[in-house]
Order: structure tokens, then C-alpha cells, then sequence
């Protein structure tokens, strides 16, 4: 049987992925315990996110044996196998938690530029919001506000194709819509702003508000607004233009009687309708920039209730010498367009910002390479007095050393590989105030998961670096296997992960990271 999965499905798993990331990071849902107890709420968990950090040891040579910063060297492309997934865990050196400020959804940017051709915003068109051939997505941004694009026609009678916009999108008041002086018919309706100093504001994406502050009379400006009439089927035998008649349903289902504020116009083409131009009553109908295309006056806006505004409109065609003429409306919704934009523009991705802070205040932000930035949930932590609600998690094991050779100490690089006796492991960096040495182990054959015995001799090749103490390897904050929630093979899941090249950490520096994830 035919199935699709919808622009709405998209938008709604967005949509609850940046809630249930809000919700992980209100200490309010945790209160009481139950509410994020997997007993008795099994579809949360310990719903905890957190962006990783990790892989201070190189990316494996290519098959054509380029290594790591050689100039045809390219970094592997994550494959979202199990294995994988189980390497960035044992990968991490750092973790931190995803604070309610930093997830938003978002949109693809598609910057105004004259001399490009606009689709229409047009709910039959499943394509709206995506480039082909020659026509540009509906939605664009232009001076930190997002428009629609309502209509890419002139209404002169002689129109035979669409025109490039050559006048930039503008709206003299707040969610209104701007077509004046427009000579190729384009009409563009406000539906948000943008904050150009929000850091998931980039080049490429920006934030939408889920719940903007728009009054009444911002709503009115485009609620229940017929903004485009397609054709189904042009028909045949037309030779002249056939009336064009809108019926309007309200919220309640009866028959709107208030007389509409915009005409319609049929165009034919060869006998065919081609297309249907909307007009302001009263208007010449060859002046261009001049639709309104309000479906009712806009005074009824705030004199009636929402059951009697409108809702659908239906057209019908008569007389014109021809038959078979089918065609449709796209209304926008009661409350207009802005006060629905993430619900109407193509907002299924999802932004996450965390800034790594030097090293953090509790020191647990490792200062080491990383290639790996991953997305974390629903993982424990060790016992620890350090982390807060919304902290930071070390999550590289440790051996503390008894007679360090420091001159050995000090010649290995992030990555070289040590032994303690049938133990081998990643070097990560070494604490000479504490004697601690941080290390890593993943599935590369190079090394094990062997934990570090206590007593034991810690070598690089024949280089003596010193010996484990009594206690052996020491647990971090976040253990990726000692102690992972009850089922689980490794402690948490990987929601997302992204392979780079090197990138070095200071001990005075901001990392900030940002994901973003297409739903």
C-alpha cells in the first residue's frame, strides 16, 4: 500500500527531540524521582544529553595509504554501525551537558538574491522548500527575517513566464506582507525573525521561535489569508477566460457570506487554464504589486470567533466556452502565518550549541586533540562530588604512577601507545602535579580493553614511563562499560556523531561545538 512520511512527522520529531533534551536539563522533571525513573516511566530513562568529546589517538591510514594530515588524506565517513558506536564511547575524553538555551530548531538558510526565481508557497507543491532546476525554495531570509513567498506572478494580462525578483522582500509592519512596487509579482509575507547574536544562527541555519509573541492585530495581517490558487486540471475547450468563483467554509462548517476583499482571474492558454491571478476588488487588474489577497475584510479578524473565520476555500469555474477546469486554495492558518512558522516553514533540523570552557571549573574538560564530537543520552555517571545538574563529566581513565621517568613522560604524544603488563592503551596526557596518567582504549588492534593492573611496569616500546600504584587504573565520571544502566552494553547511546580532523584544545579557549541534525 502507498505511505509517506510527512513534513509534519519531521517537524514533530524535531520538535520533541529539542523538548526532551529542554526536559533533561530542568532539574523541576526530576522532581519527584519517579518522573525520570525507568520503572515507572520507561519511555524516559535517565534521559540525560550530553555532548562528547573524544579520539585523541590519529584516524587509521586510507586504503590508498594516505596517513593523517597528508594532503589526500580524507577523514572515514561514519557508517552508524554498533561497533561504531561503541568506539565513540571508548573514545571520549569529556563530556558536557546540554543546557535548555542551547537546542533549537531551525531552518536551512536561503539568502534573497536578485536575479533568482522563488517557488510559491503552495501546499500541493511538495517541493516548496527545496531548489530544482532554476526556482529557489518559497522561504528566504533577508535582513534578519524570514519570508514567504506568496506569489511569483505579475497579474498583467500578457504574463507568460515567471521573472527573476529583482526587489528585495520587505514588510512595513511586523508580519505583514510587502508587494508594492514589485514589478515582476512577487509578494512576501513576514513570518519571523531572526537573532543574528544567537550562536546557532550560522551561515547556513537559523533558530525559529516555537512560541513568537504575536498580537492580534500582527495576526490579522495574514490570518485566513487565500495566498494562492492552483490549478488541478486546466481543462479544455476554453475560449474565453471563465468566471472563477471562491466558496468559503468557516471553522464551524457552514457557508462564509462575508463578501470577499480579492478577485480571482482565470488565465487561458490554448484553451487551457493555465493559471489563476488573485487580485484586490477593485483594483485594475493589470496593476502589478498591488494583491492584498485577503480572504475576508481584516476587520473581522477581532469582531468574530475563531468558528467563524475561514478555513477552506473551494473554486469553481464557469462559463468561457470549455469544461474540466479543476482547481485549489492554500489558505494560511486563523492565526496567520507567524504565529505558525515552525509549524509552516521546513523546520526538521535540530541545533545544539555547548561551549567547552578551557577546562572547566571542576578541571573535568580534558585538554587534549579531539576528531570526534558525538551527541549522548541516557547514561550514568560514577559516583562523584564534582558533577553538578548541569556539569561536566571526565570521561578518561587514569593510572597513578610510583617513580615516573619524567623525561620519557615528556617526549610521548596523544596517541602513542602504552603497555602495563598484558594491558596496552592510549596515552592522553599526564598530571605531573598528581602523578596521574590519563589514557584511552577502542577496537583498534593496536591496543586493548585490558584494565592497567596495580604494581606493574608502564612501558612505550622499551621506554620505562613508571609503575601503576596499588589501586591499578582509577574509574572516571563517566565509565563507558564498568557501569552502564541495567541492559545496556555500554553506557548510553550515540543519538549522533561526526568525525573531523584533529582539532587541539588549550588550556585557555572556548570550544564551541554545534550540531546539527536533519530528522
Amino acid at each position: 500500500m502507498p505511505a509517506i512520511i510527512t513534513d509534519d512527522f519531521r517537524r514533530n520529531q524535531a520538535k520533541l527531540l529539542v523538548n526532551d533534551i529542554k526536559a533533561s536539563a530542568d532539574s523541576n522533571f526530576d522532581s519527584p524521582a519517579g518522573n525520570s525513573n525507568e520503572s515507572t516511566w520507561p519511555f524516559r530513562g535517565n534521559n540525560r544529553y550530553s555532548i562528547g568529546l573524544g579520539k585523541s589517538d590519529p584516524w587509521e591510514d586510507n586504503s590508498g595509504g594516505a596517513s593523517e594530515g597528508d594532503s589526500g588524506f580524507v577523514v572515514p565517513t561514519p557508517q552508524g554501525t554498533i561497533k561504531e558506536d561503541h568506539d565513540v564511547i571508548s573514545n571520549l575524553s569529556t563530556l558536557k551537558d546540554v543546557p535548555q538555551n542551547g537546542v533549537k530548531q531551525l531552518i536551512a538558510k536561503n539568502p534573497w538574491t536578485s536575479g533568482r526565481k522563488y517557488k510559491v508557497y503552495d501546499e500541493a507543491d511538495d517541493d516548496m522548500f527545496y531548489t530544482t532546476g532554476e526556482f529557489y525554495p518559497c522561504a528566504v531570509t533577508y535582513n534578519n527575517k524570514v519570508y514567504l513567498c506568496l506569489s511569483n506572478t505579475a497579474t498583467s494580462a500578457d504574463f507568460t513566464s515567471v521573472a527573476a525578483s529583482t526587489t528585495a522582500p520587505s514588510a512595513a509592519n511586523n508580519y505583514g506582507i510587502s508587494s508594492s512596487g514589485d514589478a515582476q509579482g512577487y509578494v512576501w509575507a513576514h513570518v519571523a525573525d531572526i537573532d543574528s547574536n544567537d550562536p546557532l544562527t550560522t551561515n547556513q541555519f537559523v533558530p525559529i521561535n516555537g512560541s513568537p509573541t504575536v498580537s492580534d492585530s500582527e495576526k490579522q495581517r495574514t490570518g485566513g489569508l487565500i495566498s494562492h490558487i492552483g490549478i488541478v486540471d486546466g481543462g479544455s475547450g476554453y475560449t474565453s477566460a471563465p468566471s472563477v468563483s471562491l466558496i468559503a467554509v468557516k471553522y464551524d462548517g457552514t457557508q462564509a457570506v462575508t463578501a470577499f476583499n480579492v478577485i480571482a482571474r482565470a488565465i487561458v492558454e490554448g484553451g487551457v487554464v493555465t493559471r489563476i491571478d488573485l487580485e484586490n476588488a477593485g483594483e485594475n487588474p493589470d496593476t502589478l504589486g498591488s494583491e492584498s489577497y485577503w480572504s475576508t475584510d481584516a476587520s473581522d479578524y477581532l469582531t468574530s470567533t475563531v468558528n467563524e473565520r475561514i478555513k477552506y476555500v473551494t473554486v469553481s469555474f464557469s462559463g468561457g466556452g470549455g469544461s474540466g477546469a479543476k482547481a485549489y486554495t492554500t489558505v494560511a492558518p486563523v492565526d496567520g502565518f507567524a504565529a505558525n512558522a515552525i509549524n509552516i516553514l521546513p523546520t526538521w533540523f535540530v541545533g545544539i550549541n555547548v561551549n567547552f570552557e578551557n577546562s572547566e571549573s571542576d578541571n573535568d574538560s580534558a585538554i587534549v586533540d579531539f576528531r570526534q564530537v558525538s551527541l549522548l543520552k541516557n547514561f550514568d555517571r560514577e559516583a562523584d562530588s564534582g558533577d553538578t545538574t548541569l556539569g561536566v563529566l571526565d570521561a578518561l581513565k587514569y593510572v597513578v604512577l610510583t617513580s615516573p621517568n619524567t623525561s620519557n613522560i615528556n617526549n610521548l604524544s596523544q596517541g602513542d601507545v602504552l603497555t602495563c603488563g598484558s594491558s596496552k592503551f592510549y596515552f592522553d596526557y599526564y598530571d605531573s602535579s598528581s602523578n596521574k596518567l590519563y589514557y584511552h582504549q577502542n577496537s583498534n588492534a593496536d591496543v586493548n580493553f585490558i584494565n592497567p593492573p596495580a604494581s606493574t611496569a608502564v612501558t612505550e616500546a622499551s621506554n620505562a614511563i613508571g609503575t601503576t600504584d596499588s589501586t591499578g587504573y582509577n574509574r572516571p565520571e563517566y565509565n563507558a562499560y564498568d557501569s552502564p544502566p541495567s541492559g545496556s552494553i555500554t553506557n548510553g547511546e550515540v543519538i549522533f556523531h561526526e568525525n573531523r580532523t584533529p582539532f587541539s584544545r588549550g588550556s585557555s579557549q572556548t570550544e564551541e561545538v554545534k550540531i546539527i541534525i536533519q530528522l
